[in-house]
Protein backbone atom coordinates (compact mmCIF):
# COMPACT_ATOMS: atom_id res chain seq x y z
CA UNK A 1 0.00 0.00 0.00
CA UNK A 2 3.01 2.04 0.88
CA UNK A 3 3.55 2.24 -3.40
CA UNK A 4 -0.22 3.89 -3.92
CA UNK A 5 0.18 6.38 -0.65
CA UNK A 6 3.60 7.23 -0.18
CA UNK A 7 2.54 10.80 1.69
CA UNK A 8 -0.28 12.38 2.73
CA UNK A 9 -1.00 14.33 -0.91
CA UNK A 10 -1.17 10.86 -2.27
CA UNK A 11 -4.89 10.68 -0.25
CA UNK A 12 -7.50 12.67 -2.39
CA UNK A 13 -9.58 15.32 -0.44
CA UNK A 14 -12.92 15.40 -0.99
CA UNK A 15 -15.55 17.87 0.65
CA UNK A 16 -13.36 17.62 3.36
CA UNK A 17 -14.47 13.84 4.04
CA UNK A 18 -12.24 10.85 3.34
CA UNK A 19 -8.75 9.29 4.35
CA UNK A 20 -5.65 11.32 5.40
CA UNK A 21 -3.20 9.22 6.22
CA UNK A 22 -2.26 5.56 5.77
CA UNK A 23 -2.96 4.26 9.23
CA UNK A 24 -6.32 5.61 8.58
CA UNK A 25 -6.31 3.28 5.92
CA UNK A 26 -5.52 0.60 7.25
CA UNK A 27 -7.83 1.03 10.15
CA UNK A 28 -10.84 1.29 7.34
CA UNK A 29 -9.53 -2.09 5.85
CA UNK A 30 -9.61 -3.75 9.15
CA UNK A 31 -12.91 -2.75 9.85
CA UNK A 32 -14.32 -3.55 6.69
CA UNK A 33 -12.45 -7.54 6.41
CA UNK A 34 -14.24 -7.47 9.63
CA UNK A 35 -17.62 -6.73 9.12
CA UNK A 36 -18.00 -8.79 5.75
CA UNK A 37 -18.75 -5.59 4.01
CA UNK A 38 -17.88 -1.57 3.38
CA UNK A 39 -20.05 1.36 3.47
CA UNK A 40 -19.15 5.28 3.24
CA UNK A 41 -21.80 8.05 4.32
CA UNK A 42 -20.54 11.62 2.40
CA UNK A 43 -16.96 10.70 1.66
CA UNK A 44 -17.19 10.44 -1.87
CA UNK A 45 -20.17 13.01 -2.56
CA UNK A 46 -21.89 14.56 0.25
CA UNK A 47 -25.70 13.60 0.44
CA UNK A 48 -25.10 9.78 -1.14
CA UNK A 49 -24.05 6.92 1.07
CA UNK A 50 -23.06 3.36 -0.22
CA UNK A 51 -22.84 -0.57 1.15
CA UNK A 52 -20.29 -2.85 -1.30
CA UNK A 53 -20.15 -6.68 -0.61
CA UNK A 54 -17.17 -8.78 -2.46
CA UNK A 55 -17.79 -11.09 -5.25
CA UNK A 56 -14.53 -13.82 -4.71
CA UNK A 57 -13.10 -16.16 -7.14
CA UNK A 58 -11.93 -19.54 -6.21
CA UNK A 59 -9.27 -18.66 -4.21
CA UNK A 60 -11.75 -16.64 -2.17
CA UNK A 61 -9.88 -13.54 -3.43
CA UNK A 62 -12.12 -9.95 -4.26
CA UNK A 63 -12.64 -10.19 -8.09
CA UNK A 64 -15.19 -7.36 -8.04
CA UNK A 65 -17.74 -5.79 -6.11
CA UNK A 66 -21.68 -5.52 -5.67
CA UNK A 67 -22.94 -2.19 -4.24
CA UNK A 68 -25.77 0.01 -3.73
CA UNK A 69 -25.89 4.04 -3.27
CA UNK A 70 -28.35 5.75 -1.79
CA UNK A 71 -29.15 9.21 -0.03
CA UNK A 72 -28.01 9.62 2.93
CA UNK A 73 -31.33 11.15 4.16
CA UNK A 74 -33.35 8.16 2.72
CA UNK A 75 -32.33 6.48 6.01
CA UNK A 76 -32.97 2.81 4.99
CA UNK A 77 -32.61 -0.65 6.93
CA UNK A 78 -28.89 -0.93 7.11
CA UNK A 79 -29.29 -4.46 8.32
CA UNK A 80 -31.89 -5.08 5.31
CA UNK A 81 -29.71 -3.63 2.59
CA UNK A 82 -26.51 -5.06 3.60
CA UNK A 83 -28.38 -8.42 3.59
CA UNK A 84 -29.85 -7.89 0.50
CA UNK A 85 -26.09 -6.75 -1.25
CA UNK A 86 -24.77 -9.77 -0.02
CA UNK A 87 -27.70 -12.47 -1.29
CA UNK A 88 -26.63 -10.51 -4.71
CA UNK A 89 -22.53 -11.13 -4.39
CA UNK A 90 -23.04 -14.86 -3.29
CA UNK A 91 -24.96 -15.35 -6.16
CA UNK A 92 -22.39 -13.59 -8.07
CA UNK A 93 -19.46 -15.44 -6.41
CA UNK A 94 -21.50 -19.12 -7.00
CA UNK A 95 -21.99 -18.05 -10.88
CA UNK A 96 -18.32 -17.01 -11.48
CA UNK A 97 -17.43 -20.49 -9.55
CA UNK A 98 -16.19 -18.16 -6.85
CA UNK A 99 -15.63 -19.28 -3.01
CA UNK A 100 -18.61 -18.27 -0.67
CA UNK A 101 -18.64 -15.31 0.86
Amino acid sequence: MRALYPDRQSFVERHGNGLRSLSALRIVLAETRQRGFAIEDGAITPGLASVAVPILDHNGLPLAAVAITYSSEAGPDLHALVARVKRTASEVTRRVGGSSI
